[in-house]
């Protein structure tokens, strides 16, 4: 962006758009305050009527960097410490991921500027195609919906239940046409403003009510579906160890019997599962007979299904080797009964896209080759309960836990090293995105991290427990299975395609508007 361009917009607007992004981000975790999503908005709103199509591009790309920055800082802290890149380098990769994510956000101002100009009611366009976009998002260049706009409602119990029908973009929808019937109340003017704050009022109370009454209700209902749903005692263990000891040869031994230990404790509770974290096993099982024999005797000992990641490799028809991120799980006895390989696998964290232009940036994962991805939906069976396992940011992608679902999973289980995140606001960004999942499917959710943020979510969205960051935890609680069967699990992101018709409709709608102006001018008094 060239001090040229800067110098087009007024100061007033560009402090707006500034302030807006900042108020995005103070709503999500760790800071939380999520009232401020009713309103983080209006500021941006306020900034667009009467600026150019360039210039809404350009408040909305300013908006975007100013939260996409402060929302995302903690990449700069793990490609330094833990990608072994110069501070000035990781700051370069913050402010390009930034950039792309950014371009959304001025697409969005772009639009509503461009419908604000053809007359389209901004009540229903400005929502709808932020929708669209999100969903962009979510799958454009294998997809980065990290903190949509509506996981920062991940916390408030009678919203969230929406999502069991729209998936988290339901959520989107509802704070952005919020925000926009906000503007509307108080900045129209005239007999004109009138009818639109009425409008906009009128239609607030019945989306708002009506979202929050479906929440009451299905609250109520899942209740009592709950109470009547088989439980299950299910642990998760938080070894707790330091991301630059995980893969030290010297350390296996040490990490095992953290685990061990760690497993002991709540043995006497009978779990009928144990759930460790992505990669616990810092070792190819079953590759490595010595540690791997370890690691069933701990099965055996806990009388336990274990549930945990490892490394892998298997050899291809030519000989190569080829890696997986895998989670097996573990009989009672000891035995390998199932395992699931991560299907969508992190950008640099586990293989390098476009490596060819992007040489100077390596793996994270430094010991083994490009990971592989496996297939999705795989779900694996103990004679008490079918698991869906998401391994790290998999759980941020809702199509991935749906189609476990699909597939008959009455458990999700979410793994996960967040060791890399240290004690930035990602942890917990991280969790907040793992709550949309249960809801959606109506499943319950463990979540095994290996430095924290460990937790047990119910199919209502609650954090029932949830661990402290760095330091080791065992938990046992005994949790529902299901019920399931929710609307989202059956017809999936129908809302957000609901969304993309909209704003077909609204772009067939506009430039039909503009057609009609060229062809017949104000002023022009011609017959029809």
């Amino acid at each position: 962006m060239t001090p040229r361009l800067l110098a087009s917009l007024p100061l007033k607007a560009v402090l707006a758009a500034v302030f807006s992004g900042l108020l995005l981000t103070a709503a999500f975790p760790k800071f939380n305050q999520t009232y401020l999503l009713w309103l983080a908005l209006v500021p941006l709103f306020w900034a667009l009527p009467g600026v150019s199509g360039r210039n809404a591009f350009l408040l909305g790309f300013i908006n975007g960097l100013s939260h996409n920055l402060t929302l995302l800082y903690w990449i700069v802290y793990v490609t330094h410490v833990y990608g072994h890149l110069p501070l000035i380098l990781g700051f370069a990769i913050l402010l390009l991921l930034a950039t792309y994510l950014s371009l959304y956000r001025g697409i969005w101002t772009w639009g509503i500027s461009w419908g604000q100009q053809r007359g389209l009611n901004q009540l229903w366009w400005a929502p709808a195609l932020w929708v669209a976009l999100e969903f962009g998002q979510a799958y454009i260049f294998t997809g980065f919906p990290w903190e949509l706009l509506g996981y920062g409602l991940y916390n408030c119990r009678l919203l969230v239940q929406l999502a069991d029908l729209t998936g988290v973009y339901g959520l989107s929808f509802l704070i952005v046409f919020v925000n926009q019937a906000i503007f509307s109340l108080f900045l129209t003017f005239g007999e004109a403003g009138r009818r639109q704050r009425r409008r906009a009022l009128v239609l607030m109370v019945i989306i708002v009510g009506a979202t929050l009454v479906y929440g009451y209700v299905r609250l109520q209902q899942l209740q009592r579906q709950t109470a009547q749903s088989p439980q299950l005692p299910v642990a998760v263990v938080q070894g707790n160890i330091e991301q630059g000891q995980k893969w030290d040869p010297r350390f296996q031994q040490t990490t095992l019997d953290i685990y061990a230990d760690l497993t002991k404790k709540i043995s006497p509770a009978r779990p009928h599962l144990v759930i460790w974290p992505e990669t616990a096993a810092p070792f190819f099982f079953l590759r490595e007979p010595l540690m791997s024999r370890q690691v069933e005797g701990i099965a055996r000992e806990a009388q336990s299904y274990l549930l945990f990641g490892s490394p892998a490799f298997e050899f291809q028809e030519s000989g190569e080797q080829q890696f997986y991120n895998r989670a097996y799980l573990l009989s009672p006895q000891g035995k390998v009964v199932g395992s699931y390989d991560k299907a969508h696998l992190v950008p640099y964290g586990e293989y390098v896209p476009l490596r060819r232009y992007f040489f100077f940036i390596g793996k994270m994962v430094p010991m083994v080759g490009d990971f592989a991805a496996g297939p999705p939906g795989v779900v694996l069976s103990t004679p008490a309960v079918d698991i869906g396992t998401l391994i790290c940011f998999e759980s941020i992608f809702p199509e991935l836990s749906r189609a476990m679902a699909q597939n008959g999973a009455n458990l999700l289980v979410n793994i996960t090293n967040d060791a890399w995140f240290g004690t930035t606001s990602a942890p917990y960004q991280h969790l907040s995105m793992a709550v949309l999942r249960a809801v959606e499917n109506r499943l319950s959710l463990a979540r095994a991290a290996n430095t924290g943020i460990s937790a047990f979510i119910n199919p209502e969205g609650q954090i029932i427990w949830r661990s402290d960051l760095f330091v080791p935890t065992a938990e046992v609680m005994t949790i529902p299975l299901g019920p399931g069967g929710s609307f989202y699990s059956r017809f999936g992101n129908l809302f957000a395609f609901l969304c993309l018709g909209l704003v077909g409709l609204g772009l067939l709608a506009g430039g039909r508007h503009r057609v009609e102006q060229d062809f017949y001018p104000k002023g022009r008094n011609v017959r029809r």
